[in-house]
């Protein structure tokens, strides 16, 4: 898929919300709108996103929403300005399978290939799996998961030479092709597009005309997002790919609250209220809190994240206080506090109490571009000292003293294996770059200069012997 929908991610991924939510809800606090509206806009402007927009829900009701800065063409946001929402989209994708379910047409507890024949997958994947994310697919096991290129029979088709990484049920593996396959399996059953499904089952029930699907980024479209170099919002396209299931919903706060407002109150005319229930209910048995486009992330508490390369989204749920909301962003960056802003606004919904604003991202990439800058005269430095270093290299420090040096540049080449392997989540090396430009900047100056300097030593203790004549 393309951009980081998938971390959901590594960098803005559930956990981070799930750490930064923790502790059941109290009580409702005095809803006081313009204690929100001052606590998110200074808190935008922490984070160095340019554009933002609020939902607030309570007791099945959009009691709040506002936008906040501007949009990628320069206009102020609004309530109905629309924003690419990246993974929430799978919450969408869910009510359409138990929509299916609730109508006879589906058993959530059948094999997948009951309903596609053609699924590849070795090992008895149901619905069910798909839907908990515990079907055992997982990031590395795909090699085909960055090909922009396929739609979703063609996705599907190239599963196989996938081996679950796990027996099926046993553990949750966080994996966008879960979702895809649920959204050609909707396509099937119901014989119309994943995207038609939800404009006629789920966007026009709940009243949220401005809300519309695309199997690609391409085929959705919103104003240009924007990525964060060194604090600095630049706005650019979306990467395109396939997010049909996974990522491809464009929104806007207005019918993001009225999504959110029907999830509190019990599915609203979308759902049942036992299918509610089961969407927002893990698997016992299995860690991780994933239940259905939504994760426990706390006692009483249910979030979801969306992150792609140049929009990132939250939702989140307080049961015990019959609240939710959800914030907008229309840019995307790892080092961005987007958490800590969700957390404060938990926090004013439910204790009343102004919580310190999120992390400044401005000081996190000052600093980032100071280390880079160090690194960098530090280099310049060595490089002018070349001549004094070759007159003291001797033996093992003749070797190894160039060699070293091109560690970096191992790490800046492995960065996604590295991740992968880490998280457990597969990303482009581009992906990487638009997510966090700032560390991939650092270690580019750490990797380039320590090259440069490996290639002036080793070419010094090549030269030693004929300066000695």
């Amino acid at each position: 898929m393309g951009a980081l929908g998938r971390a959901a991610s590594a960098v803005v991924a559930l956990g981070c919300v799930a750490a930064a939510l923790l502790g059941a809800p109290p009580a409702a606090a005095a809803f006081e709108p313009a204690t929100i509206d001052r606590y998110l806009a200074d808190g935008l402007a922490a984070t160095g996103l340019p554009g933002m927009a609020v939902a607030v829900v309570r007791g099945g009701e959009v009691v709040h929403v506002a936008g906040y800065g501007t949009d990628g063409n320069g206009d102020p946001v609004t309530p109905r300005t629309p924003f690419r929402v990246g993974s929430l989209t799978k919450s969408f994708t869910a009510a359409a399978v138990l929509q299916l379910a609730a109508e006879g047409r589906v058993d959530l507890d059948a094999p997948v290939r009951a309903y596609l024949p053609g699924f590849p997958v070795v090992g008895p994947i149901t619905v069910r799996h798909l839907l908990n994310q515990t079907s055992g697919l997982a990031d590395p096991a795909i090699p085909s998961l960055n090909d922009p290129h396929q739609d979703l029979a063609q996705r599907v088709a190239s599963l196989r030479d996938v081996r679950p990484v796990s027996e099926p049920g046993r553990e949750f593996h966080y994996c966008d092709v879960n979702y895809q396959v649920l959204a050609q399996l909707v396509e099937v059953v119901s014989g119309r597009s994943w995207a038609e499904n939800l404009g006629e089952r789920v966007f026009a029930p709940l009243g949220a005309a401005d809300s519309v699907a695309g199997a690609t980024t391409t085929q959705a479209g919103a104003p240009p997002g924007h990525v964060l170099l060194f604090g600095v919002p630049v706005a650019r396209p979306e990467l395109d790919g396939l997010v049909a299931g996974s990522g491809g919903v464009v929104s806007t706060a207005l019918d993001m609250g009225r999504w959110l407002a029907a999830q509190a109150s019990g599915g609203g005319p979308v759902l049942r209220p036992g299918d509610v229930a089961l969407m927002q209910t893990p698997p016992p048995g299995v860690a991780g809190g994933y239940a259905m486009g939504w994760q426990v992330v706390a006692p009483g508490r249910l979030a979801h994240t969306g992150v792609l390369s140049t929009y990132s989204a939250i939702q989140v749920l307080l049961p015990g206080s019959g609240q939710g909301f959800v914030l907008l962003f229309n840019g995307s960056n790892a080092l961005a506090d987007t958490a800590g802003l969700a957390a404060g606004l938990a926090d004013l919904l439910t204790g009343g109490t102004e919580p310190p604003g999120p992390r400044s991202t401005a000081l996190v990439a000052a600093a980032l571009g100071a280390a880079a800058v160090a690194v960098l005269a530090l280099r310049v430095r060595q490089l002018a000292r070349v001549p004094r270093w070759r007159g003291r290299a001797r033996g093992w420090r003749a070797v190894a003293g160039p060699a070293w040096l091109l560690l970096p540049t191992a790490l800046l080449a492995g960065l996604p294996t590295l991740l992968s392997a880490l998280i457990g989540r597969s990303f482009t090396f581009w992906q990487l770059c638009l997510a966090m430009p700032d560390v991939v900047v650092l270690i580019a100056v750490w990797a380039l200069s320590g090259v440069a300097l490996a290639a002036a030593r080793t070419v010094a203790i090549t030269r030693r012997p004929a300066a000695r004549e």
